[in-house]
């Protein structure tokens, strides 16, 4: 990892942390929520896992190259708006934590239903494109929050555009890492993941 990219990371631990607390809260509550009230699944299903589902269709019946391409590209916008429509108070960036951390609590609910164990299959289909897709995620919306943030609340002794012009230099500066980060992730989710998984089928 390059040091200056390597030293940014450091320097918004906080808000890294704060991402990181964002998404595993959406999982639990999604978890908790549908265990109490399974007819929920029905309504997360239509709202989140049906554009989930149309993505992996668009990636899956193609060749590898045009699905990786199709999950690279469509992976990178999310990342840039994340962080960009942190203009809006960081409030996409926060709903965009909730809602991926709730996906994720829907499948794991989904899976202990069916008598599957949830974390060995999700270990199996999540960790190895994850190790690499969740850091670029969650540095995203990290920034995001920031610029939401310091939109209302400038850095200490800097002006309000000062600190926007720091905060957009910084998501200039990581967003070859960033799609670097996906862009393998990419290539192990179309073609390593799958062989994974049939293992669990």
């Amino acid at each position: 990892m390059n040091h200056k990219f390597a030293a940014l990371v450091r320097n918004n631990r906080s808000w890294l942390a704060l991402a990181v607390c964002f998404f595993l809260g959406g999982f639990a509550l999604a978890y908790t929520a549908l265990s109490q009230d399974p007819e929920l699944v029905k309504f997360l299903e239509e709202t989140s896992l049906t554009m989930l589902q149309e993505l992996g269709e668009e990636v899956f019946t193609t060749t590898p190259l045009q699905g990786l391409m199709i999950l690279f590209l469509h992976n990178l916008t999310s990342v840039i708006s994340i962080m960009f429509l942190g203009f809006f108070l960081g409030l996409p960036a926060l709903f965009s934590a909730l809602a991926n951390g709730s996906v994720l609590g829907l499948v794991a609910f989904q899976l202990a239903e069916t008598g599957v164990a949830p974390l060995p299959f999700l270990a199996a289909g999540v960790l190895p494109h994850g190790v690499f897709e969740l850091p670029a995620f969650f540095i995203s919306v990290a920034l995001g929050l920031k610029l939401g943030y310091h939109l209302i609340f400038p850095l200490p002794h800097t002006s309000r555009g000062n600190t926007i012009r720091i905060i957009l230099t910084e998501m200039g500066f990581s967003l070859p890492y960033l799609a670097g980060l996906l862009a393998v992730a990419s290539a192990v989710e179309v073609l390593l993941t799958p062989l994974i998984l049939t293992k669990f089928m």
